[in-house]
């Protein structure tokens, strides 16, 4: 799904149908934002999960040091971080992108920019939008980098955003129109809660009880590797583990409503929004309340 909601396609991991607002993204104000949404930050300032998507808990074991959780704007400050190719047990497509996660800044979106080019042209979120939601609710999204294997003498590269889920808060029990667009004034505009006499507040609701996600969206020569479908396990975790929200909900087109049934979420039907020329279903992920904080 992007903003056009469509997703990356069917991956062979589930089933076969299967500009320059740069202030909010300091560490002070990060700090400030994962608190007001109740998430604490793992070490160096960000949140990472081990994008391993198999049921064998001993190959697990066998495999997780081939992974690396780090600030990805730290790493190339690491030598270590870059791993050499392990031997003597065979590695998924997956595996040899040696994948680590985290949190997103206005600082990604160009990186972002690219990654949405997966989408047609039309579906696509525009440069602002990103601008926007990285700036106001970084805390909602979550990216998949690719960390290459250097020799010793090789310069460090910047590691390759390779996909990304980029989300706001709404108040709507579904995505709707209004939480898809922005705010005409939101540079200026110091809260993002709506006022008494809004009916339709637009954009992010800080304490809005739905995530709505606008762009799940793979770099295309990496679909099929079951990188949108980690990514999307370890979005939902980390939402229900953060119990920041009541359900995560996103718009699918109909082929790739499977996909997303196949992670949790239950299909609602047609949806109203028309956005890209419409054709979208309404699919929401409910946390059960005695569930929530497990």
């Amino acid at each position: 799904m992007a903003e056009n909601m469509a997703s990356p396609p069917a991956e062979s991991g589930l089933a076969e149908s299967d500009e320059n607002i740069m202030s909010a993204s300091t560490a002070s104000e990060l700090s400030r934002i994962f608190n007001s949404a109740g998430i604490i930050p793992g070490p160096g300032g960000y949140l990472s999960f081990n994008p391993r998507d198999d049921d064998d808990d001993e190959e697990d074991e066998d495999v997780a040091e081939d992974f690396v959780a780090v600030d990805h704007n730290d790493a190339h400050d690491y030598s270590y971080l870059f791993r050499r190719p392990s031997r003597g047990k065979q590695r998924t497509p997956l595996d040899e992108l040696y994948p680590f996660t985290s949190v997103l800044t206005v600082g990604n979106v160009e990186d972002c920019v690219t990654v949405e080019e997966a989408f047609p042209e039309h579906e696509r979120a525009s440069r602002e939008k990103f601008v926007y939601r990285l700036t106001k609710c970084p805390e909602l999204s979550l990216g998949i980098f690719s960390l290459p294997i250097l020799d010793r003498d090789q310069p460090k590269p910047r590691p390759e955003l390779i996909a990304h889920i980029i989300a706001t808060r709404t108040s709507a029990p579904r995505v709707t129109e209004e939480s898809m667009a922005i705010p005409e004034n939101w540079q200026t505009r110091k809260r993002s809660l709506p006022d008494a006499e809004e009916k339709n507040y637009v954009g992010h609701e800080d304490q809005g009880g739905t995530v709505a996600l606008h762009s799940l969206a793979v770099k295309e020569e990496h679909q099929h590797k079951r990188v949108g479908s980690t990514l999307m396990k370890s979005y939902i975790q980390r939402i229900k583990e953060a119990a920041i929200a009541d359900r995560i909900a996103l718009l699918a087109h109909d082929h790739m409503v499977p996909f997303y049934e196949a992670l949790g979420f239950v299909n609602l039907g047609p949806s109203a929004c028309t956005f890209g020329g419409g054709g979208w279903f309404d699919m929401v992920l409910e946390f059960p309340k005695d569930q929530a904080s497990e």
